[in-house]
């Protein structure tokens, strides 16, 4: 039976340009989507633009165009990036399309038939950078955003309300049947103390004062708020009508959000499902901020790095490595250009592309470029890496399925570092000058297959690579599965490439 598998991304906002904090959201849905390929999952990857709001009407008059030029514009800066990303097959969803709006009114004209949403009276402090109404009892000195530290607006006006709070005991309950369909758990005790049981109310889901947005039927005066209109992107797809409002048994839903909106995918997303009667997702993944010096990357605080910049000088699989291995998913991590060239020279260049092209070289010198078969031999280490390279298939596989992905790299880094050591330890030059044919060939066989299981590991982190090593070793990689992974007599007589330079050189 065919196994589906649909994740997202949110939808970006496109008042100006992208930072590295969407790319690392973006790269770490492709990270776990081709992985779920690999798998033999069908997959279904969404992501897009969230393009009404104040925001945007303000940005578009400040520059004396159209809302809808605007997001024009800037939307293809975004999937300029995707592109420049290797971000694998996706479906890129616009919120300005006509047949978006017409889906969202009827949602809006569901609920509100049946009283689900009401008309009241809205009278508190509205954040236009975060899109968001603010608690009094969360607000600073009475006047600044909790979140984004910006200038809170006082609002009164009336609007149409979602009737959240009565549905907060279901969530509740929902969390305890189903401890981790929120992670990380520290996000769900939050929402759980500050929102569910300290901050009941209802949500405001309609603006007098904005003009760029999805119009409440029947009513041209007022928008549907920017958020609860978002959330419906995920199941106004026809791919998402039929996961989520269908219900597709063997479906898995995977949203993968940053820890900022979790609130909103946590709290009201479930909710407004639970009113739909459809599915829930099986997950909510909200990964931490991409921090430098100053805190947070925001386009808000004005510190953030333009990753298209950063593709002009580096490769894109550094991106990709450098925010898998070393900001660890679902917690606050550091990206500088620093950091990015000092793990580029150490993973790329020292270790990973060093290690391809002194293998590669032994094959050439001792055994004329023809990867040599194993022959049954008695050596502990030998015996040790093989079963160290089985065991990193497994653990690699055991941390992806848990969606750990920093764990799932480090599994690589081990078998690199593995490969390192078998090199020093059984030392081929002196098999060669001992004419010791035996253990040299069984020697470069493995390493070979512990090259091969490093590559295809890499693939659905770093493809680009990955496929540049298992064709320098003439391995044909749409072959290469889970299955025949670990077999280590499929390398033996290959003809191997000869590299002429390293995969990977130091940039200057």
């Amino acid at each position: 039976m065919t196994k589906f598998f649909y994740i997202t991304t949110p939808i970006f906002y496109p008042n100006d340009r992208l930072h590295l904090g969407h790319a690392y959201n973006m790269i770490a849905a492709d990270v776990i989507a081709r992985y779920k390929k690999s798998k033999g999952y069908q997959v279904y990857f969404q992501t897009g633009s969230d393009e009404h709001g104040e925001k945007i009407e303000k940005k578009a008059n400040l520059l004396g165009i159209a809302p809808q030029e605007l997001v024009d514009k800037n939307v293809l800066i975004f999937q300029k990036l995707w592109q420049e990303l290797g971000i694998s097959e996706h479906v890129f969803y616009r919120t300005s399309s006509s047949i978006y709006k017409e889906k969202v009114q009827k949602i809006f004209t569901k609920l509100l038939e049946r009283g689900d949403v009401y008309l009241d009276k809205y009278k508190g402090s509205y954040c236009v950078a975060c899109e968001d109404y603010i608690s009094e009892n969360k607000i600073i000195d009475n006047i600044f955003c909790p979140f984004c530290h910006s200038q809170l607006r006082t609002i009164e006006e009336t609007a149409y309300f979602l009737r959240v709070s009565k549905y907060y005991p279901n969530l509740i309950t929902y969390y305890k049947e189903n401890p981790h369909f929120l992670l990380p758990l520290n996000i769900k005790k939050e929402l759980s103390e500050n929102f569910l049981k300290n901050d009941i109310r209802d949500l405001c889901i309609t603006r007098r004062d904005v003009k760029w947005g999805v119009p409440v039927p029947n009513n041209k005066e007022m928008v549907i708020y920017v958020w609860f209109e978002a959330l419906c992107n995920y199941i106004n797809s026809e791919e998402g009508e039929k996961y989520f409002l269908v219900g597709e048994n063997n479906c898995e839903i995977i949203h993968v959000i940053g820890k900022d909106i979790a609130r909103f995918h946590g709290i009201y997303w479930p909710i407004i499902l639970m009113l739909l009667e459809a599915r829930l997702p099986n997950r909510i993944l909200a990964h931490g901020w991409i921090l430098r010096e100053g805190g947070k990357m925001s386009k808000s605080k004005g510190n953030v790095i333009d990753p298209l910049e950063l593709l002009k000088k580096y490769p894109k699989d550094l991106l990709r490595a450098y925010f898998i291995a070393k900001i660890n998913f679902l917690q606050d991590g550091i990206a500088e250009e620093g950091l990015l060239s000092v793990f580029y020279q150490d993973f790329f260049v020292n270790n990973l592309s060093n290690l391809v092209s002194r293998v590669n070289k032994m094959i050439y010198l001792y055994n004329g470029g023809i990867i040599p078969k194993s022959k049954e031999i008695t050596n502990t280490k030998l015996e040790n890496y093989y079963r160290q390279c089985n065991f990193g298939v497994e653990e690699f596989q055991k941390k992806m399925d848990h969606y750990e992905l920093t764990g799932a790299f480090s599994q690589i880094q081990v078998l690199l570092n593995e490969s390192n050591k078998l090199i020093s330890d059984l030392a081929p030059w002196e098999l060669a000058k001992k004419g010791d044919n035996l253990l040299l060939n069984s020697t470069l066989n493995y390493l070979s297959n512990g090259i091969k299981i490093i590559a295809f590991l890499l693939n659905c982190i770093i493809p680009e690579t990955s496929k540049a090593i298992l064709e320098t070793f003439n391995i044909n990689w749409k072959e290469l599965n889970w299955n025949n992974l670990s077999n280590f007599s499929s390398l033996s007589g290959i003809k191997v490439k000869l590299l002429e330079k390293h995969l990977y050189e130091p940039i200057k």
